[in-house]
């Protein structure tokens, strides 16, 4: 089975099985998945499930991004990651997923079997009123910032990326090391420091 994970501002919302050859998203009552959401058109894109799953435009005033590029239609492998409007969409082939974690893979006789061990990140804040606390980041997605201006830093295997969600009164964006981020997500490395809403973060692998 199939299926997408659809999260905004950091927060799962629904997850979708892919049962019909075609489902629409878009904020048209019409379609399949409905988002409301402004920047998104009233039909914005389709996914199309055959034999593989693909994520089409369907002539939307935003486009939509698959891993951080803009595309018209592409086929989708475990994983991906579809960004429509200020939602994210996770895709998930459940027989992929089976498969990684159940296939093991024999260690040679003399060899001694190694362990290992997941990679763990935090955030400490280091300016702002909670500096000194640390944030772990051991979910697939963590928020950041406040109501007016919020970023995510996303878990994808063992590495983390900053997305941008919402910009602030003026449209400001967070910065990544002194920098201003655009739309698509950066990969962080230990020791970037991530400023949003006033606050400031410094990331690290432990």
């Amino acid at each position: 089975m199939a299926r997408l994970i659809i999260t905004h501002q950091g927060a799962v919302i629904k997850e979708y099985e892919l049962k019909k050859e075609k489902i629409t998203v878009g904020r048209k009552p019409s379609n399949d998945i409905i988002l409301d959401d402004p920047t998104v058109s009233g039909v914005h894109a389709a996914f199309l499930h055959i034999k593989n799953t693909y994520v089409e435009d369907m002539n939307s005033t935003n486009g939509i991004k698959l891993n951080g590029k803009t595309i018209n239609k592409r086929e989708l492998n475990h994983g991906d990651l579809i960004q429509i409007g200020q939602h994210e969409f996770k895709f998930i082939d459940d027989t992929v997923q089976d498969f990684e974690s159940t296939v093991i893979i024999a260690p040679p006789v003399q060899a001694s079997p190694v362990k290992k061990q997941p990679v763990k990140a935090s955030v400490v804040i280091t300016q702002g009123s909670k500096a000194g606390e640390s944030i772990l980041l051991n979910k697939p997605y963590t928020k950041l910032g406040s109501a007016n201006q919020v970023a995510v830093i996303a878990r994808r295997g063992e590495s983390f990326y900053l997305m941008p969600m919402t910009g602030g009164a003026r449209g400001d964006s967070p910065k990544l090391n002194g920098k201003r981020i655009g739309a698509e997500s950066m990969l962080l490395s230990s020791g970037d420091i991530i400023e949003v809403a006033a606050t400031q973060f410094k990331f690290q692998i432990d």
